[in-house]
């Protein structure tokens, strides 16, 4: 019998305590949840980061004018296996060729 007055008094204890540190509780359940949108909408998709290692692991091509290496991803196209790394050099190309 004691152990049940002893729980009832517990409980009532708690709901006052909980009634008079509500506005507490709530803010500290909402500061709760900002961080835990915070932190999924900050967290990096799947496909971006399978699609960053496909692209370190592409074979990179030659610029036909300056040699330099870039990825085919920004590589300018004239011809079939012929790449440009920008417009400066494409055109540099093709008045050396006219």
């Amino acid at each position: 019998m004691k152990w049940l007055v002893l729980l009832v008094l517990l409980f009532v204890l708690g709901l006052v305590i909980f009634y008079r540190y509500r506005r507490q509780i709530q803010t500290a359940m909402q500061i709760w949840r900002m961080f835990r949108q915070f932190r999924e909408k900050t967290k990096p998709p799947e496909n971006q980061i399978k699609k960053q290692k496909s692209e370190k692991e592409m074979a990179l091509v030659r610029c036909a004018r300056c040699g330099k290496w870039i990825s085919p991803g920004n590589a300018l196209n004239l011809r079939s296996k012929t790449f440009y790394c920008s417009n400066v050099c494409m055109e540099k190309a093709v008045e050396i060729s006219s």
